[in-house]
């Protein structure tokens, strides 16, 4: 519950853009910068959307003919931080960095456009040999807002989200829980527990020498928000959301910390995106593919910046 305040900001602002007939305004105003990655204005829309959710913004590529420039936007989508991701972000962001929240989140979220530009690049320029598509589209008219539009508008989306959310919080925590619990009893002796500390190695060039916060990224490929779910259930206070951002800002620098943050803004979609992408493309290989893509650039993001803290002294 501690996400429907952010997730109403988002949707409202959505829904504002959405009803006054700016949307489509913006694809033309976004096509020049499309154009760098030989996509046009339609492409912006389908990335736009992916600020509410990465499913509908999957779905919504069906409006690009050009199947090249289709399959690069599904590809790029996951980069754009969905609500869930956001949120996961607006709830560690204060425990890890305080008054310096604000700024970490927003320099998150840039890291994340600017390597979704620059993977749309280069992709471009060496497998599409810079390839552009053309762009003609009917502007719609301005006009008023309408408020009660809106608000149905936020109320649907938001009430959406905390149904799937809540569904799957609900379920995956009493996985995690029980993985946490058997054969022993002790969270320490667990299966979790063991899958976590073989991966400890690994990430501790990410500043993750913890397996509770191992485990909880991986378990965001279920759905996004699991992250606080799972570290709930590891840390052992489900109920106390304070306690629970103290405990875990106890437990990393905040050089990891941050490399935590910046994986999983850039870490593989939820199973849900995922599902859609194979839908979309009717392709396992690209399906895979956009997955692995992902796997290694949040992977490689994180131990990059995590080891160039450490030159400089910041991972203490």
């Amino acid at each position: 519950m501690t996400f429907v305040t952010i997730l109403m900001m988002v949707f409202s602002v959505l829904g504002l853009l959405e009803d006054v007939g700016y949307l489509a305004r913006a694809a033309f105003v976004m096509d020049r910068v499309m154009h760098l990655m030989g996509l046009h204005g339609r492409s912006f829309l389908s990335l736009f959307l992916g600020f509410g959710c990465n499913v509908p913004a999957v779905m919504g590529t069906r409006i690009i003919e050009d199947r090249r420039a289709k399959f690069l936007t599904i590809l790029l989508v996951p980069l754009v931080p969905c609500t869930a991701r956001l949120a996961v972000v607006a709830f560690l962001t204060p425990a890890f960095f305080q008054n310096w929240a604000a700024s970490v989140t927003l320099l998150l979220v840039t890291i994340n456009l600017s390597l979704l530009l620059m993977l749309g690049i280069i992709i471009n320029r060496l497998i599409h040999k810079g390839e552009r598509s053309p762009f003609i589209m009917e502007i719609p008219l301005y006009h008023l807002p309408n408020a009660r539009t809106i608000g149905l508008y936020v109320w649907h989306n938001t009430l959406a989200f905390i149904k799937k959310a809540g569904g799957v919080i609900v379920i995956f925590s009493v996985v995690v829980w029980a993985f946490s619990w058997f054969p022993s009893g002790e969270i320490e002796t667990s299966f979790l527990a063991d899958f976590g500390r073989r991966l400890v190695p690994f990430g501790s060039l990410m500043g993750l020498s913890d397996w509770r916060l191992i485990v909880a990224l991986f378990s965001s490929f279920v759905a996004k928000e699991n992250t606080i779910a799972t570290l709930g259930v590891l840390f052992g206070l489900q109920d106390q959301s304070l306690g629970l951002t103290t405990r875990i800002a106890a437990v990393i620098s905040p050089a990891g910390a941050f490399s935590f943050l910046l994986v999983q803004m850039l870490f593989i979609p939820c199973v849900a995106t995922v599902a859609v992408i194979k839908h979309e493309t009717a392709s396992w290989r690209f399906t895979l593919l956009s997955v692995m893509v992902l796997f290694v650039l949040s992977l490689s993001a994180g131990i990059c910046v995590y080891q160039i803290a450490r030159v400089f002294g910041w991972a203490r």
